[in-house]
């Protein structure tokens, strides 16, 4: 049987782990309400879209109706502003035209060849502008009922940007296509009303950015834990 000063033993050992136990529960219960009052839960959106150099590609198109005479530019390869890319010839066998690129950049597209037949204000080519912050163009579906303000966070696919510019009416895919030159949107195969959102991801764009099809996820709120629980929110 214990002694007495055993027994004192215990007692002063059981209730010094039991302060131990209840001192550690309401620590984790004060940590737990501060979290909730102090934290924010975020609400977002996942949007696809495609990457830009900039605000996205110059278009180089025909002054007049011509036919395509000569080539000089090669497709992929950087070219200067002011550069000669192709040579247009009018009616009047007098009549040459020197198309020339309107920035520098790189040339990705050249649709025109030699005894083509253009009509004024037709797409000849495009260029990739150098130099330029990488860019997203997200394709907010127009009736999502969500407000976009200028200066939205957005982030993934590693990277990290700033909504710039929201368009204040829906445009067709098709027509954002046209927009850079290309028949469709990488990765949209439908033609459907958005609200492009145009982003600054804040790193300098690399060759071949544009057009490269992305996800990212745009925050549109952020909510207190206790006020989730409680049914409120802001």
């Amino acid at each position: 049987m214990p002694r007495a000063g055993e027994l004192d033993d215990v007692v002063r050992l059981t209730t010094r782990r039991s302060w131990a136990l209840l001192t550690a529960v309401l620590l984790a219960l004060g940590a737990g309400t501060t979290w909730a009052v102090v934290a924010r839960i975020e609400s977002t959106v996942s949007l696809d879209g495609i990457l830009l150099a900039g605000a996205g590609p110059t278009l180089v198109t025909a002054p007049a109706s011509a036919t395509v005479a000569s080539v000089s530019a090669v497709v992929g390869r950087p070219v200067a502003a002011g550069e000669v890319l192709l040579t247009l010839q009018g009616e009047d066998d007098d009549d040459a035209v020197t198309v020339t690129s309107p920035v520098a950049g790189i040339l990705t597209t050249l649709t025109a060849r030699p005894g083509t037949q253009v009509k004024g204000g037709a797409t000849l080519g495009v260029v990739d502008r150098a130099d330029q912050r990488l860019s997203a163009l997200l394709l907010l579906d127009a009736g999502q009922p969500a407000a976009v303000p200028a200066g939205a966070q957005v982030r993934g696919a590693g990277l990290t940007g700033t909504v710039t510019r929201v368009e204040a009416y829906p445009l067709s895919t098709a027509e954002l296509a046209g927009r850079y030159g290309i028949g469709r949107l990488p990765g949209h195969d439908d033609d459907r009303l958005v609200r492009p959102v145009l982003v600054d991801l804040g790193v300098s764009a690399w060759p071949g950015a544009t057009l490269t099809p992305i996800r990212l996820d745009l925050i549109v709120g952020a909510e207190r834990p206790v006020d989730v629980l409680l049914g409120g929110g802001r």
